[in-house]
C-alpha cells in the first residue's frame, strides 16, 4: 500500500475507535417518545407482506424498511436498533472525511480529519444517533453524503468514460434512497451547485456543461419524486397540516430565532434539550430578533468575503444554511429539533475548523516560536475533543431511562406542557403516582387545551385512588 492509503486507513481506525468509545453507552438506551408509534406499535411493520402492501401510501419507505428489518431481527430489544444508527453515523463521518480530502490542497491538510472527528463526537448529533426515531436524519444524511461523494468521483473521471457513468448512476440511486429516508434531501442538487461553484470554481461554459451532464439527472429525479408526492394522499394531508399550522410571517420570525439559537447550541452543548421551548415572536423588533438578524447578516458577510481566500469557510456556511432551509420554510410543530441539525452541522463544523486552521497558520507566521504555537493549538484541540466526548457521553446517559430524559427536558423547558406530561408518564410507569399527578397537573395548567395531559391526569388519579 502507498503512503496515502496507509494514512487514510489510520484515519479511519482513529475515527471509528473514538466514535465507538463515545457512543458505546448508547446501546443501553431505551425506546422513547415516537419510537413506540413509529416502530413497535406500527401495524405496517408487522411483516414484509404487510409492509409491501402499504407501500403505495407510505411516506419515507426506505426509513421504514430499515425499521421493519430491525423489528424482524431484534423485536423489542433496543440495542439492535442502536447498532444501525451508530453504523450510519460512522459511515457519514467517514464520508465527510473522504469528501473534504477532494476539496483541494489550498486549505490546511488537517481540515478533513478534524472536521470529520468533531462531526462524529459533537453532542449535537446525539439526538440523531441515540434516539432511535432520529434515524430518519441519519439515514438521509448517509445516502446524501454517499451520493455527494459518488458525484465527486464521477466528476474526476473522463467525460465519456464508463466509470463516470457508473459513479453518476450510483449517485442518482443513492440520492433517491436519501429522498426515501427523509424529504429534506431535496436540497441535494443545490449542494452540487455549491461544490462546483465554490470548491471546483467552475464558471461559464464549463459550469453550464457540468450542470447539463452532471446535475440534470438529479433535477429530473427530484421533479419526478415531487410529482409523485403531489399525488400521494399522505403527503397532501401533511402539507395541508403544515401550511395551516401558523401564518407564514410568524413562522419565519420564530424560525429565524430558532436557527440562531441552534448556532449557540454548538458552543453551549449543556443547553441541549430533547424538547426545546422557544418564544412565540410576532414582530421583527421583538427581542432577541434584532440580535438574531445581526448574527445571520454576520454569517452572510463572512461567507461573501471568504469566497476567494477561504472557500471551505464559504462552502461550510452555505451548506449549513441550505440544509436548514426545508425545516425552517415549512412550518412544523416543533420550531427546533436537534436531529434536524445533523446534516447541517457538517457545514458549520467545517467552517469553524477551516477558519481555526487558517488562524493558527497565520499565528505561526507572525509569532517568533511557531513550534510553540502548533503545540498550543494541538493541546487546545485535544481539550475540546475531550470536552465534546464528555458532553456526548452525558447526553447518551439520559436515554437510558425515560425519567432521566424527561427530567432533563423539564429542567430546561419548565414552562412547556409536553415535557411535564411525558415526565408524568415516566413516573406513572414506575408507580410513583403522587409525582405523576403533580406533573400532569402542571402540564394541564400550562396548556389547558392539552387533551392527552387531561386524560393522563384523570387516569392517574383514578388509579391512585384504586378505581382503575
Amino acid at each position: 500500500m502507498d503512503r496515502s492509503t496507509i494514512r487514510a486507513l489510520n484515519v479511519f481506525i482513529v475515527l471509528c475507535t473514538v466514535t465507538v468509545a463515545v457512543y458505546f453507552g448508547a446501546f443501553r438506551g431505551l425506546f422513547h417518545y415516537d419510537d413506540f408509534s413509529t416502530i413497535l406499535e406500527n401495524p405496517h411493520l408487522d411483516g414484509w407482506q404487510t409492509f409491501v402492501g402499504h407501500l403505495d401510501h407510505m411516506v419515507r419507505p426506505v426509513l421504514y424498511g430499515t425499521f421493519l428489518l430491525d423489528r424482524s431481527l431484534y423485536g423489542n430489544n433496543a440495542a439492535g436498533y442502536h447498532l444501525l444508527n451508530l453504523l450510519l453515523h460512522l459511515g457519514s463521518g467517514l464520508l465527510v472525511y473522504l469528501i473534504l480530502t477532494r476539496a483541494g490542497k489550498d486549505e490546511t491538510p488537517s481540515v478533513p480529519f478534524w472536521t470529520a472527528l468533531v462531526f462524529l463526537i459533537h453532542p449535537i448529533t446525539t439526538e440523531t444517533v441515540t434516539y432511535i426515531s432520529g434515524r430518519a436524519s441519519g439515514l438521509m444524511a448517509f445516502f446524501y453524503l454517499f451520493a455527494f461523494f459518488l458525484y465527486i468521483k464521477a466528476s474526476e473521471q473522463p467525460d465519456a468514460g464508463s466509470l463516470r457513468r457508473l459513479y453518476l448512476s450510483g449517485a442518482v440511486v443513492s440520492f433517491l434512497l436519501s429522498l426515501g429516508s427523509k424529504e429534506t434531501a431535496v436540497t441535494f442538487p443545490l449542494a452540487l451547485m455549491l461544490w462546483d461553484l465554490l470548491i471546483r470554481r467552475l464558471r461559464g461554459t464549463l459550469l453550464r456543461t457540468t450542470i447539463l451532464s452532471g446535475h440534470l439527472p438529479f433535477w429530473i429525479v427530484l421533479l419526478l419524486v415531487a410529482a409523485w408526492a403531489l399525488l400521494h394522499p399522505r403527503y397532501t394531508a401533511l402539507a395541508q397540516f403544515s401550511f395551516t399550522l401558523r401564518p407564514f410571517w410568524d413562522n419565519a420570525l420564530r424560525e429565524l430565532h430558532a436557527m440562531a439559537y441552534a448556532l449557540l447550541l454548538f458552543y453551549t452543548p449543556w443547553n441541549q434539550n430533547f424538547d426545546h421551548d422557544l418564544p412565540l415572536l410576532h414582530s421583527l423588533f421583538e427581542w432577541p430578533l434584532p440580535l438574531d438578524l445581526l448574527v445571520w447578516c454576520g454569517l452572510a458577510v463572512a461567507a461573501f468575503v471568504s469566497v476567494r481566500r477561504l472557500p471551505l469557510l464559504t462552502f461550510g456556511i452555505s451548506w449549513f444554511v441550505l440544509q436548514i432551509l426545508p425545516t425552517t420554510v415549512i412550518p412544523r410543530n416543533d420550531l427546533l429539533s436537534e436531529r434536524n441539525l445533523y446534516l447541517a452541522s457538517f457545514g458549520l463544523l467545517l467552517a469553524i475548523v477551516s477558519l481555526s486552521s487558517r488562524f493558527m497558520q497565520w499565528l505561526t507566521t507572525i509569532l517568533p516560536r511557531p513550534r510553540l504555537v502548533r503545540f498550543g493549538s494541538a493541546s487546545l484541540a485535544t481539550v475540546l475533543v475531550l470536552a465534546f466526548c464528555l458532553f456526548t457521553y452525558q447526553r447518551n446517559q439520559l436515554y437510558r431511562d425515560k425519567l432521566s430524559l424527561w427530567s432533563d427536558a423539564v429542567l430546561k423547558s419548565p414552562n412547556k406542557a409536553r415535557p411535564h406530561n411525558n415526565l408524568g408518564h415516566a413516573y406513572a410507569l414506575q408507580g410513583d403516582w403522587d409525582r405523576a399527578i403533580e406533573e400532569f397537573r402542571t402540564a394541564v395548567r400550562l396548556d389547558p387545551d392539552y387533551i392527552l395531559a387531561q386524560q393522563n391526569l384523570r387516569n392517574a388519579y383514578l388509579h391512585h385512588v384504586g378505581r382503575q
